[in-house]
C-alpha cells in the first residue's frame, strides 16, 4: 500500500496514459453527443469535438478568462490534435448514426503552456473566482547568504518533495526542477513574479495556484526559519510572512519539516473554506459517512475523488486506507444523508448504501 500511495502522489498531475521522460500531461474530462452519416462518422466527429472542448475546458480553468476564446480562435483542428497525447473512453453509447460518450482527453502540458505564455496578468476583481485544485510549491532557501532554488542541495525543496509523497489527495505538487522549469523561473524572478510569468508552470503541472515559499534560515543566536509565502492564481496575489522558532531538541531538517506541514495544512484548510464559500454550503447539520470506493487504476481514483470534492455539501475527505482495488475514506458533509446520496448518483457514480458504510464506483 505504501508503494501505491507514493505512485499516486507522483502521478496525480499526470494522465492515465504513459508519458515519455520529461513530459507532463494534463487531463480534461468531456461529454460528447454527435450525429453523423453513420456510427463511424459520428465517432470521428465526436473525437475531434472532444479535443476542442477539452482544451477549452482546461484553458477556462487555468488561463485568464478573457484569453480563452482568443486562444481557441487562433487554432485549427490539426494544431489542437498535435497537443493531444491520448483519449480514454470512460463511457460510450453507439447507435446507427449517433455517438455519445464521456471521454478523458490528455494534453501535452508544455505545449499548452505556450498558448498562454502571453498572459497579461491577474484577472479583474469582477471575474469568476478560481476554483482551487492543487498547489504548486516553489521552495527557495537562503542560509548564510547562500540562495538555492532548483539545486539538489536545497533542503527546503527536498523536504517539500518528501512531504508531497505523503499527501495522497494530490493537493501538494513540487516541480521537477528540470530544464523546462529552470528556463521559466529563477531566483531573480520570485519576488516580483506575476501570474503571467507563472502561468506556463501552472499549466504544465495542472494546478490552479502557485505558492512561492522564500525561506530564510538563521542559526545564531537561535535557530529560526522565516518564510515569505506568496499564493498566486489568476485572480489573487496574497503575501504573508511566518516565523518558526526551533524547539530545544529540533534539528534544522525537523524545523523545516514542521514548517512544511503547518503551511500545507493551512493551504488545504483555506481550499476547503473557499470551496464551501463559493458553493454556499453554510448551514445544515454536520455529518460523516464511511465510503468504500472501488478503483481500477490510479487515474480512476483521481477522477472519482474530483467528482466527490466538487459536491457542494462535502466539507472534506479523510483518506483511511488504499489498496490497488479499493480506497477507504471518511466523507464529512452538511445536510441530510439522502441529499448526499442524490448528489453522488447525479454525478454518474454508482452508489450502494449499507448500514455501516456506502460503496461507490465509477463503473
Amino acid at each position: 500500500m505504501k508503494i501505491l500511495a507514493i505512485c499516486l502522489a507522483g502521478l496525480l498531475t499526470v494522465a492515465g496514459h504513459s508519458a515519455w521522460a520529461g513530459e507532463a500531461l494534463v487531463n480534461s474530462e468531456v461529454e460528447v453527443d454527435v450525429t453523423g452519416k453513420d456510427a463511424a462518422d459520428a465517432r470521428e466527429q465526436a473525437m475531434a469535438k472532444a479535443e476542442t472542448d477539452g482544451l477549452s475546458d482546461l484553458l477556462g480553468k487555468l488561463a485568464p478568462p478573457e484569453q480563452v476564446q482568443d486562444i481557441i480562435a487562433g487554432l485549427d483542428v490539426k494544431k489542437i490534435s498535435a497537443m493531444v497525447r491520448g483519449t480514454e473512453v470512460l463511457d460510450e453509447k453507439i447507435s446507427n448514426d449517433r455517438y455519445r460518450a464521456r471521454l478523458l482527453v490528455s494534453f501535452d502540458a508544455d505545449a499548452i503552456s505556450g498558448l498562454i505564455g502571453k498572459a497579461t496578468g491577474v484577472a479583474g476583481k469582477d471575474e469568476t473566482p478560481v476554483t482551487t485544485s492543487s498547489f504548486l510549491i516553489i521552495p527557495e532557501f537562503e542560509d548564510d547568504g547562500l540562495i538555492t532554488l532548483w539545486e539538489d542541495k536545497n533542503p527546503w525543496r527536498n523536504i517539500w518533495r518528501l512531504f508531497a509523497l505523503e499527501v495522497t489527495n494530490g493537493d501538494i505538487v513540487v516541480p521537477y526542477g528540470d530544464n523546462n522549469d529552470r528556463a521559466e523561473l529563477d531566483e531573480k524572478d520570485l519576488e516580483n513574479a506575476t501570474y503571467a510569468k507563472l502561468a506556463p508552470m501552472a499549466i504544465r503541472y495542472g494546478v490552479s495556484d502557485v505558492v512561492i515559499l522564500q525561506a530564510n534560515f538563521t542559526k545564531n543566536p537561535d535557530m529560526v526559519l522565516t518564510v515569505v509565502k506568496r499564493r498566486i492564481n489568476r485572480t489573487k496575489n496574497e503575501v504573508s510572512m511566518i516565523t518558526y522558532r526551533a524547539d530545544a531538541e529540533e534539528t534544522r531538517d525537523m524545523l523545516l519539516a514542521r514548517a512544511a506541514h503547518d503551511i500545507a495544512d493551512n493551504l488545504q484548510t483555506k481550499k476547503v473554506e473557499e470551496i464551501a464559500s463559493a458553493k454556499g454550503t453554510k448551514g445544515g447539520d454536520h455529518n460523516k459517512v464511511m465510503l468504500l470506493a472501488s478503483i481500477s487504476t490510479i487515474n480512476s481514483w483521481t477522477q472519482l475523488r474530483t467528482k466527490l470534492s466538487s459536491l457542494p455539501m462535502i466539507d472534506r475527505i479523510e483518506l483511511l486506507a488504499m489498496s490497488p482495488a479499493q480506497v477507504d475514506m471518511i466523507v464529512y458533509y452538511r445536510g441530510a444523508p439522502q441529499s448526499l446520496a442524490s448528489a453522488i448518483t447525479a454525478s454518474k457514480l454508482r452508489l450502494v448504501q449499507n448500514n455501516d458504510y456506502w460503496a461507490i464506483s465509477r463503473d
